[in-house]
């Protein structure tokens, strides 16, 4: 990469700080004007996700922003790119009714806050400026003898121009978030996020600023800053305790750039101001540098021979309009606490240039002017300075950032809980995005799939959701019960109590129970006749016409018998295996409906008729429409552990997504598990899930298929690498939300009964028989027994 760096030394007076600051005021509710005229706005950008993005889509995004950057092609613009990396003061929200829940969460709460998460909070300013050079003096003088109604126009112009320019950038920018800072209402009167922005860089500290009535450069600062050798001191200011800061400039450029040459300063664990200005030089202005530098290298015979084909080829581009170049300039202001403290993160901050190929010092005669320059608009305080192309800053203001989720304002209120991040950042956790809340959780035997799923559904207990888990293995059975659930195992031979003739007598009803009984006279791949269709539905008819004691299966199958000869194919027949004495009875045939779905949680352990479609699919059925009846707007959790299985069957594929659109428009989500992505996959199913689901998390696995996981499930390349090198042990799993893709860590180590809850081993399930068989089924009598038995 060629650059011409120029390095001026800067002497100061002293003079109050609010002087220092250029602003003069808020020309309107986006605009501020600096006291030499200039016109400046900010967009705030939330970021475009790197950490699980693939190389291809990476260069892409930077050419992207290279075009973008040559569409302000005009001196008389510059743009400045801010990270401001801060301490998140982070917490999880909610109030939980159940014993477990409510441990959980104030476990999980001072686990958190015993971690020290960092946000970054990433800006781009864009300054309209005179022209530059000599075209800049006689812009100045033009301006000069037109007088100050000439002038009053011309700002009017200026400032139409820079919303063109901002309305560009804003455009260009919608994937990564962007949002013009403007004007909002405070508790205490107008506030204004560009000058928050402004005081941020100065006290270090976001919050409300209103607007002001005199100086805005005067108004900002509420912190005195004392500059030593090497580090600036920030006075105690209220709450603020007294800190220190140094600030690190590139004083040499690497070779090259390339996407997110800075991404590693995301993830240092310090608070840090990263500072890039790129004020455009127009062409020609840019061409007489490239062909100074070139003749002082014949003058003095360099034999830098790639040095002289870059300038050549740089020159080339910019005649032809494949480039553009400005002046930037690149510092970090490093925050600390302590002085130690300080010197440790400025020497990470400074390792972290130099793996990139670049030299940086930390300022020492330069460090007031250098703070000075962090301050859009303060060109004159820039001491280092380098001509680079517009596709170099591109690379170097990427853009980048982690994920942060969504805190409040969601579907069902504030995030469903607050993960940490691989990046030492935070992750606001929701089922939803906007009113679609379907989930699915993959991950194999062992890898932390039933502690992740249970974690989520005892924190997601503080919006007081109506749970319905079908479970497998029982391997929800302790949480469950736990959080005050009734929990059924659903096993041969032993009565269900299911009674689906018994249900009350509506339209809806008839026509469920007559699909049902259909099911169960169902052939393996065989359609019942439309005769056979009319049949079962006068049959349903005829039920609900009886008294409500002979509203049951074997009563039902005698309105078949007697029709037409007895034929070992005919519907009375094929009802034999499903009542009296038949295999299937226990089923079924019962003499009322004891399915009792008024409690607020429920679980139905599954295990034994997933493997059998004939029992399976009508089961499923069942316990589906009368969760579905039960649908009143009230949150409410469905989970199905195994949910291909469970609902694969050309009943479901029918009926999969209006069902699915019932949920959503009733408040409903469903949470589909499995431990196996290609039978998953396999499901008839499977497509209809996957499109429906807001939220997919993958758990570590080093075993998975590129063409499940990538063709499947429409993983990018980089994210199936990462499910798939993530160490089992890390507790990491990665969250695909939105366009939010995140690795993500759910780290209970040290929490050994939480985990004796969430992870439902079959032994810890074992001993809680033997406990509800002594104590009964209320978890505070035998809660504290099984914690210290599984101990």
């Amino acid at each position: 990469m060629q650059q011409l760096p120029t390095v001026k030394p800067k002497a100061s007076k002293e003079a109050s700080a609010g002087k220092r600051l250029p602003y003069a005021r808020l020309l309107d509710e986006r605009t501020v004007e600096t006291r030499d005229g200039l016109l400046m706005q900010v967009i705030h950008l939330a970021g475009l996700p790197f950490e699980t993005a693939d190389s291809e889509t990476l260069n892409y995004r930077k050419a992207v922003r290279d075009v973008m950057l040559r569409g302000l092609a005009s001196s008389r613009f510059a743009v400045y790119h801010h990270v401001v990396r801060r301490e998140a003061r982070v917490g999880t929200q909610g109030a939980f009714a159940d014993g477990f829940s409510a441990r959980l969460d104030a476990e999980w709460s001072e686990r958190l806050a015993g971690r020290k998460l960092y946000v970054n909070d990433l800006f781009l300013t864009i300054v309209r400026r005179p022209l530059q050079g000599q075209g800049g003096l006689i812009d100045k003088a033009l301006r000069l003898a037109k007088g100050p109604a000439q002038s009053a126009g011309q700002k009017a112009q200026d400032r139409r121009e820079l919303d063109a320019a901002r309305d560009g950038l804003v455009s260009a920018l919608a994937p990564y978030g962007a949002r013009v800072l403007s004007q909002y209402e405070g508790a205490n009167g107008a506030c204004s996020e560009p000058l928050e922005f402004l005081s941020c860089l100065y006290n270090g500290e976001m919050r409300p600023v209103l607007v002001p009535q005199g100086d805005a450069g005067e108004y900002l600062p509420y912190r005195r800053v004392s500059f030593g050798h090497e580090t600036l001191e920030l006075s105690r200011a209220g709450a603020l305790a007294r800190s220190f800061a140094s600030i690190v400039s590139v004083k040499d450029y690497p070779a090259q750039t390339t996407p997110g040459m800075l991404d590693d300063l995301l993830r240092l664990p310090c608070e840090m101001v990263v500072t890039q200005s790129f004020g455009f030089v127009d062409r020609q202005p840019t061409l007489d540098r490239m062909n100074l530098a070139l003749r002082r290298m014949r003058a003095a015979d360099d034999d830098a021979v790639s040095v002289k084909a870059d300038l050549i080829r740089a020159k080339d581009d910019v005649v032809s309009g494949r480039a553009a170049f400005g002046e930037h300039h690149l510092s970090v202001l490093v925050r600390g606490e302590s002085l130690d403290g300080l010197d440790q993160s400025t020497a990470e901050v400074m390792s972290a240039f130099t793996e990139m190929g670049a030299i940086a010092v930390r300022e020492d005669v330069n460090l007031e002017p250098a703070f000075w320059a962090q301050f859009p608009g303060a060109f004159k305080d820039i001491a280092r300075r380098a001509l680079i192309s517009t596709a170099n800053f591109a690379g170097f203001a990427s853009g980048h950032n982690f994920p942060v989720g969504k805190a409040l304002g969601n579907h069902w209120g504030p995030a469903v809980t607050l993960l940490e991040t691989t990046s030492a950042g935070p992750y606001h956790f929701n089922f939803h995005k906007g009113d679609l809340g379907n989930f699915t959780i993959i991950g194999p035997s062992g890898s932390g799939k039933t502690v992740v799923l249970n974690f989520l559904l005892a924190q997601a207990q503080k919006y007081a959701p109506r749970t319905v888990f079908f479970d497998k293995d029982r391997g929800a059975e302790i949480f469950l019960r736990a959080i005050g659930g009734r929990y059924e195992v659903l096993r041969p031979g032993q009565a269900t109590g299911f009674n689906p003739l018994a249900l009350e007598d509506t339209p809806a009803n008839r026509r469920f129970v007559a699909d049902w009984a259909a099911r169960l006279v169902a052939q393996p791949g065989e359609s019942l006749t439309p005769d056979d269709l009319a049949r079962i539905k006068d049959a349903v008819d005829a039920n609900y016409d009886q008294a409500p004691k002979l509203r049951r299966l074997r009563c039902f199958a005698e309105l078949f018998k007697g029709a037409r000869r007895p034929d070992a194919a005919d519907l009375f027949a094929r009802l034999a295996p499903w009542h009296g004495a038949g295999e299937h009875a226990w089923l079924f045939d019962n003499a009322d409906d004891g399915l009792d779905l008024s409690a607020a949680t429920l679980g139905f352990d599954m295990t034994q008729l997933l493997d059998d479609p004939a029992l399976r699919t009508p089961a499923m059925m069942y316990l589906f429409h009368r969760v579905e009846q039960r649908l009143d707007g009230h949150p409410t959790l469905i989970v199905v552990d195994e949910g291909w299985k469970a609902l694969d069957d050309d009943v479901f594929v029918a009926r999969i997504k209006d069902w699915e659109k019932t949920l959503r428009k009733r408040n409903g989500l469903v949470g589909f598990a499995t431990q196996s992505a290609q039978d998953a996959l396999e499901s008839r199913i499977a497509s209809a899930i996957v499109e429906q689901a807001a939220t997919q998390i993958f758990m570590a696995n080093p075993k998975a298929q590129a063409k499940d996981y990538c063709e499947g499930f429409g993983l990018t390349e980089h994210e199936f690498e990462l499910v798939r090198s993530l160490p089992d042990t890390a507790r990491c799993f990665l969250i695909k939300h939105g366009t939010d893709s995140v690795v993500a860590r759910l780290n209970l180590s040290g929490s050994p009964e939480l985990l004796t809850v969430l992870s439902g081993r079959e032994s810890t399930v074992r001993k809680l028989d033997a406990l509800r068989e002594r104590l009964g089924d209320a978890p505070e009598a035998w809660m504290a027994k099984l914690l210290k038995e599984a101990a």
